[in-house]
């Protein structure tokens, strides 16, 4: 285990200590790292649908610009990724 230090708004502080006071998490630590794996499992399952959808049609420039912003990243990056996966028509295969 890592200690850390974050800061938080002063409502999510509240809604964490309201959550371990209802017994819904043993403390606020072990709280937030349920919302953390929560939100990474949720891009995972994003990106993992988005792949699916990508396999069955190309993708439409709208499409790209939402995963952009759903990530956080380019919307070259996201093009880049889309292109090079393996099993798509012309993507490049690693060596």
């Amino acid at each position: 285990m890592r200690r850390i230090t974050v800061s938080l708004d002063e409502d999510l502080a509240r809604l964490a200590e309201a959550e371990v006071r209802a017994g819904r998490a043993p403390s606020v630590s072990a709280w937030i790292a349920d919302a953390i794996r929560a939100k990474a499992r949720a891009r995972a399952d994003l990106v993992a649908d988005l792949e699916e959808l990508e396999r069955r049609e190309p993708t439409p420039p709208e499409v790209v610009a939402s995963m952009a912003r759903a990530l956080g990243l380019s919307r070259g990056a996201v093009l880049k990724v889309i292109k090079s996966r393996p099993g798509r028509p012309g993507a490049r295969r690693a060596a």
